[in-house]
């Protein structure tokens, strides 16, 4: 049997970005250890990050392609939150990044939080802008199908674009890379001032949050 071909000079390109975004998340501390993934659509190829491989040294060779229903190259585990990247991809033509992040602060806020369609106050601009409200989901085992259906469920809403998951992280969507990791890092931040005001800053007063954008 032949093994699969290399990747074309335009796929290498894609492939190195792909990474460059998966060492941001990790000097950003979105993600730890082999914690967090990826995925990407660029025309008919889906491109994924892989199971218990560190985002913050993945090389190219080891970013998973799905092509045709296969996933290449073979040898390699692509990451168990696969389905629940591919259903949102599936469920939004706009949307060509699925990023799912662990962050310390986001992980931190989630437990102090209630599930429900709006987890987090609008704290800063940038957050009330990019992902207020906030929908919350309670606690999903990782890599289930349970965890993928619910995701999905709130991200195939054209205006949603992102959910956070209660002591597990959460995930973001947009039309591009950096569009996911902007909104990624605006409830970061917001997460991390709610931490550290142990929940009691005063939000952004929701006559004005009408006014941000």
């Amino acid at each position: 049997m032949r093994e699969p071909r290399a990747p074309a000079p335009e796929e290498g390109a894609i492939l190195e970005d792909f990474c460059h975004y998966c060492r941001h998340l990790y000097e950003r501390r979105l993600v730890t250890g082999v914690g967090g993934n990826l995925a990407l659509r660029v025309g008919k190829t889906t491109y994924l990050s892989p199971s218990g491989y560190s985002l913050g040294n993945l090389r190219p060779e080891k970013v998973i392609r799905l092509k045709n229903g296969r996933y290449l190259p073979r040898g390699l585990k692509v990451t168990q939150d696969a389905n629940m990247h591919l259903a949102i991809l599936d469920a939004r033509p706009d949307v060509q990044a699925v990023c799912h992040v662990h962050g310390a602060s986001i992980i931190a806020a989630s437990t102090l939080l209630t599930p429900g369609p709006d987890s987090l106050p609008a704290l800063t601009p940038g957050f009330a802008f990019f992902a207020y409200p906030l929908t919350m989901l309670p606690f999903l085992a990782p890599g289930s199908e349970k965890l993928a259906r619910a995701v999905c469920e709130i991200l195939s809403v054209a205006a949603s674009r992102a959910v956070l998951l209660k002591n597990h992280g959460l995930v973001t969507v947009g039309e591009t890379f950096q569009e996911a990791l902007d909104i990624a890092e605006e409830i970061d931040e917001a997460a991390k001032i709610y931490v550290l005001t142990s929940g009691k800053a005063r939000p952004i007063p929701a006559e004005d949050i009408k006014k941000i954008g």
